[in-house]
């Protein structure tokens, strides 16, 4: 299944594969304040893969708290769609449905979290076991890094 939204004003854009349906994947509302001033329902899926298509050009990189991953704010809208973790060959990512407006995840009971008392090294354990492995379009974005900084 390949499920795919955008921001607000199309310059974002995201497609997320899985084998799981959207009930069986389930949402989550982290509880910090970036994510609740945003409205974010997260999903990722660590068997799945996620391709975000914008450029480099669009994407505001914003990062807070432990600086252990860029979270994706388009530079024209201002919607927050995924929050990015790695380097080279190990990119992951968590989406923000809401963000892209994927409807397949509407409705589905949203499991808070609160991951504030994690370590840094807690959370990047926890990112690489738990996201989903992402790709890019942009060759510039392909080369980059993404936290911890």
């Amino acid at each position: 299944m390949i499920l795919s939204g955008q921001c607000h004003c199309g310059s974002m854009k995201a497609s997320f594969e899985t084998q799981k349906t959207p009930v069986a994947l389930g949402v989550r509302t982290c509880q910090c304040a970036f994510c609740r001033a945003h409205g974010a329902v997260n999903i990722s899926d660590p068997d799945g893969c996620v391709e975000i298509d914008a450029s480099a050009g669009a994407i505001h990189r914003y990062t807070f708290a432990l600086r252990t991953a860029d979270f994706f704010i388009c530079k024209t809208c201002g919607v927050y769609i995924a929050a990015v973790m790695g380097e080279g060959q190990r990119i992951v990512s968590t989406l923000n449905v809401i963000g892209l407006g994927i409807k397949e995840f509407d409705g589905i009971d949203e499991a808070p979290m609160e991951y504030g008392v994690e370590t840094t090294a807690e959370r990047i354990a926890r990112r690489y076991e738990k996201w989903t492995p992402t790709r890019f379009t942009d060759a510039e974005l392909s080369a980059s890094n993404f936290g911890p900084h």
